[in-house]
């Protein structure tokens, strides 16, 4: 069986009162290897609703999509090691931003999913991700490919992996931490 790999990482602010961060980290609470491929859908169908919610509060992000089978399986472990790894900037706390003096804080969400190469999903995800270089940054594409996450059939998903950095609001990222080479690969949203 060939595989090809869909990966997607947002960085986004972390306004007061926004629910984001609590909604993503609800979603990723289930995440079980028993689910049904309802129930997975359905966790990440919450996640997805809730980005998109969200568009305007992403400031940085990447998404690959890659139909090779030896680059899938590598960058599918890649992905996969950040959520067993230490991803933080820092030994400690961030603590409460002053939002008002410009200290925001940020969070970053990422999944990966390992398809099954020539699948319809794999085929759906080929088609939406066929995006011209100039234009791969743009908050929009961000939008258009959530958009279609929602048409994921994890019959067709080999694997999958969704993981949250902070888990707790006080170790929110600032933008200091994200200076850390460990994101030099999150590109601006524009």
């Amino acid at each position: 069986m060939e595989h090809s790999i869909f990966a997607m990482e947002v960085c986004a602010r972390m306004d007061p009162g926004s629910p984001l961060q609590r909604t993503l980290h609800e979603s990723i609470m289930g995440h079980c290897e028993t689910m049904s491929l309802n129930q997975k859908w359905h966790q990440y169908r919450r996640a997805q609703v809730a980005l998109l919610h969200n568009l305007n509060v992403l400031e940085k992000g990447c998404w690959d999509y890659f139909d090779d089978d030896s680059r899938a399986l590598n960058d599918y472990g890649m992905w996969s090691r950040g959520m067993i790894t230490e991803e933080g900037a820092r030994k400690g706390p961030s603590g409460t931003p002053d939002v008002y003096r410009g200290q925001p804080r940020y969070l970053t969400f990422t999944m990966a999913f390992l398809l099954v190469q020539g699948s319809p999903t794999d085929r759906m995800i080929r088609t939406v991700c066929d995006v011209p270089k100039d234009r791969l940054w743009r908050r929009d594409v961000f939008g258009h490919i959530l958009q279609n996450l929602g048409h994921v059939s994890f019959a067709s998903v080999k694997s999958d992996v969704i993981y949250l950095i902070p888990r707790d609001e006080g170790w929110a990222l600032t933008a200091e931490d994200l200076k850390d080479p460990k994101f030099h690969y999150l590109r601006q949203i524009v």
